[in-house]
C-alpha cells in the first residue's frame, strides 16, 4: 500500500469571505466547508485560530495569517552549552548515545538524542575539527582460528548456571557478580561486574593460573560489600572457583559452553576494556594506579540501560554532576 505526502495550502482571502458570508446562515461546519472547496478538519483549524469572541472576520483572519507567516517561531536545537558538554563526553570515552542518555538526566531541558550528537561532530569536521576521531570504534575482529576450547572439563565440581536462583536473572538486587579474564601478552585482568548495577571491578594477575586468579577474585569483591552469586566463564582459569567461594560466602556458577550471552553484561563490558587495553597489548607494565584510573572511568559512564545514571550511582545510591 503506498503512502501520498499530504498537500497543505493556505486559504485565500477568497476563501475566507465565503467562510464569513456562509456562516452567517444556517449550514453545518461539513456543508460550508463543502461549499468553500476544503475539508472541515480546515475549516475547524481556521475558526480556532483566527476567529475571535465577536466572530469570524475575513480580512483580520487574513492579516493574522500574513503576521504568522511572516515572523514564525521556530524550534532550535542550538544551546552554547551543546558543545561543551559533547568535548568533555567525548574525552572521558563516552559514545554519543552516552552523552544522551547523561544529557537527559542532568539537563533535559537541552538534552539532544545522540544522532543529533553524532551531525554536531559531523558538522565539526566539516569544520576542520578533529571531534570525529574521538568516539569509541565499536566492532571487534573474530578469531580465525575457531572457537576456543571450553574448559569444563578442567573445572572440579562446576555447577551449570540452568542450578542457578532465578532471582539473578531479575537483576533486582545488588551483588550478582559476573567474572571473565581478558588477555595480554604478559599479563591478564580479570573483571568482575555487578549485574544490576553495572559496577566493574578490574585486577591484574601476571599468571592464568587458578590459584592466583582465585586470590585476585577474592582481592577485588573484599572492595565491595554485597557478594550473593557469582556466575564465570569456563576457562580452566576459575578452576579454584570454591576457594573463591568460600571466601567470599557466596555460590558460584558457570554459563554454558559457548554462551558467552549468558554473561552479556561482562561480556560487554570487557568490550569497553579493550578500548583502552586493545588486544595482543602488553599488559604487565600496568600500574594499580592505571588500573583504578580505567576502572574509575568505566563506573562513571552513563548507561542508556540504566536511564542515563552510572554504574556508581547505581551501586551506591549517590547521584554526582558530570557534565551539568
Amino acid at each position: 500500500m503506498s503512502t501520498q505526502t499530504r498537500q497543505y495550502k493556505q486559504l485565500t482571502l477568497g476563501q475566507r469571505y465565503q467562510i464569513e458570508a456562509l456562516l452567517g446562515t444556517d449550514l453545518l461546519q461539513k456543508e460550508i466547508a463543502d461549499k468553500v472547496g476544503i475539508t472541515e478538519s480546515t475549516l475547524s483549524r481556521e475558526l480556532h485560530r483566527n476567529a475571535s469572541n465577536d466572530g469570524y472576520y475575513a480580512e483580520t483572519a487574513h492579516a493574522l495569517t500574513t503576521q504568522r507567516r511572516a515572523s514564525p517561531t521556530k524550534f532550535s536545537k542550538s544551546n552554547e552549552r551543546h558543545m561543551p558538554i559533547i568535548k568533555k563526553g567525548l574525552s572521558l570515552g563516552w559514545s554519543p548515545e552516552n552523552i544522551s542518555a547523561r544529557m537527559k538526566v542532568e539537563v533535559p531541558e537541552i538534552a539532544l538524542s545522540h544522532m543529533t550528537i553524532y551531525k554536531r561532530i559531523g558538522a565539526n569536521k566539516t569544520q576542520g575539527g578533529t571531534l570525529y576521531k574521538e568516539p569509541p570504534r565499536y566492532g571487534k575482529r573474530r578469531c580465525k582460528g575457531g572457537k576456543r576450547k571450553a574448559g569444563r572439563f578442567l573445572i572440579p565440581n562446576r555447577v551449570d548456571i540452568s542450578e542457578r536462583p532465578e532471582v539473578v536473572e531479575l537483576r533486582s538486587r545488588l551483588g550478582d557478580w559476573e567474572g571473565d579474564t581478558v588477555f595480554g601478552q604478559d599479563a591478564h585482568l580479570v573483571t568482575l561486574v555487578d549485574r544490576k548495577s553495572r559496577y566493574t571491578l578490574i585486577g591484574k594477575t601476571d599468571t592464568k593460573q587458578a590459584e592466583t586468579v582465585a586470590d585476585t577474585m577474592i582481592n577485588l569483591l573484599k572492595r565491595v560489600s554485597t557478594v550473593c552469586i557469582i556466575t564465570l566463564d569456563n576457562g580452566g582459569e576459575f578452576a579454584a572457583h570454591e576457594k573463591v567461594s568460600k571466601a567470599m560466602n557466596a555460590d558460584v556458577f558457570f554459563a554454558k559452553p559457548y554462551a558467552s550471552y549468558q554473561r552479556g553484561t561482562n561480556e560487554n563490558t570487557n568490550g569497553i576494556i579493550r578500548r583502552t587495553w586493545p588486544k595482543k597489548i602488553a599488559l604487565g607494565n600496568l600500574s594499580e594506579e592505571s588500573i583504578r584510573e580505567t576502572e574509575l572511568l568505566i563506573n562513571t559512564m552513563p548507561r542508556k540501560v540504566l536511564g542515563g545514571r552510572t554504574p556508581l550511582e547505581v551501586y551506591s545510591g549517590v547521584s554526582i554532576a558530570l557534565i551539568a
